[in-house]
């Protein structure tokens, strides 16, 4: 088992509003990636225009940092519920790298 902890976030847009969500989060996702022990916050779009984010922190103090005190949060949270169904969902956990170490895991 890693020590990193691995998130996945997931949310809708409200109809039309993909774009407008991806140009709020551009900024954002850059100052996420100079935090501390930040090894991958990456934004995918799957085909039904539901968004979600990959998160690789290196320790679990890390990922509770970004949660807890990340400058960037209060600010999404608030430019960005406003565009959403609902609210995001978000799990966590530990990577289990099974089989070749380089493909198993994030």
């Amino acid at each position: 088992m890693s020590d990193s902890v691995v998130a996945v976030v997931t949310f809708r847009p409200l109809p039309g509003r993909g774009p407008e969500v991806v140009e709020l989060l551009a900024p954002i996702v850059a100052g996420v990636h100079e935090e501390p022990g930040c090894l991958l916050y990456a934004l995918n779009e799957a085909s039904d225009g539901s968004f979600w984010f990959v998160e690789k922190w290196a320790t679990a103090s890390d990922a509770e940092r970004h949660a807890s005190s990340s400058p960037a949060l209060p600010a999404l949270a608030e430019r960005l519920s406003p565009l959403l169904e609902g609210v995001p969902v978000i799990v966590q956990g530990v990577a289990h790298p099974l089989g070749d170490p380089a493909k198993g895991a994030l």
